[in-house]
């Protein structure tokens, strides 16, 4: 008397079982946001020499507070204003009091 084969317990309960159990773990990886929520870190600001900014010094204040790459930058006589992206690939823009290197304000995109 021929036997027929059934399909063993493994094919039947254990392998569906085990795809999603293995579905199941990966889903919080399918779920992962690229943005990384906080704020961007901030630097100590090293001091400045006294008298008018340059570019170089400006840029390294800005650098310092978290500005990765230069779009724009514009000297208005009392003050530089710098423009880029920052380590979050954020749009924003700094001003920089030329004479003292205070930074006055700050402006970053919340998109």
């Amino acid at each position: 008397m021929p036997q027929i084969l059934k399909k063993p317990l493994f094919l039947k309960a254990l392998l569906p079982l085990a795809l999603a159990g293995a579905i199941g773990a990966a889903a919080p990886t399918f779920a992962a946001d690229v943005y990384v929520g906080g704020r961007a870190p901030r630097a100590v600001v090293a001091p400045v020499p006294a008298g008018p900014l340059t570019l170089e010094q400006a840029l390294g204040i800005a650098y310092g507070i978290g500005l990765v790459t230069v779009q724009n930058t514009h000297f208005d006589g009392n003050e530089w204003e710098i423009e880029g992206r920052d380590t979050y690939g954020k749009w924003i823009e700094v001003d920089i009091d030329a004479r003292t290197g205070e930074i006055r304000n700050v402006d970053r995109s919340i998109i």
